[in-house]
């Protein structure tokens, strides 16, 4: 079933509050967790240095599913608008033939 043009399906919007929310509760609990743990100056900032890091790779993972999904998107509503022209082409050349 294909859906309207720019309407999302809740499913979709619900789909991305979670993740959301699961992203910034994981970062969160893993701040909390540093700082609460009994651990050396030193120990501590090279542990939020490798969190940084992995967080760094985390987002450039993310933004790049985005990226590819936001093409797929497009490739959707481009073939969308394709099919939407050429429907209204044959109706319109039908409807000036049979005047």
């Amino acid at each position: 079933m294909k859906r309207l043009f720019g309407r999302k399906s809740h499913n979709t919007r619900s789909a991305g509050k979670v993740i959301a929310a699961a992203l910034v509760g994981s970062v969160v609990g893993a701040t909390v967790g540093l700082l609460m743990a009994p651990t050396s100056g030193a120990e501590m900032r090279r542990k939020i240095r490798g969190g940084a890091m992995d967080a760094r790779e985390r987002a450039k993972t993310a933004a790049g599913n985005i990226e590819s999904r936001a093409r797929e998107l497009a490739e959707e509503v481009t073939e969308d608008l394709n099919n939407a022209t050429g429907s209204v082409a044959r109706r319109r050349k039908v409807a000036s033939t049979s005047r």
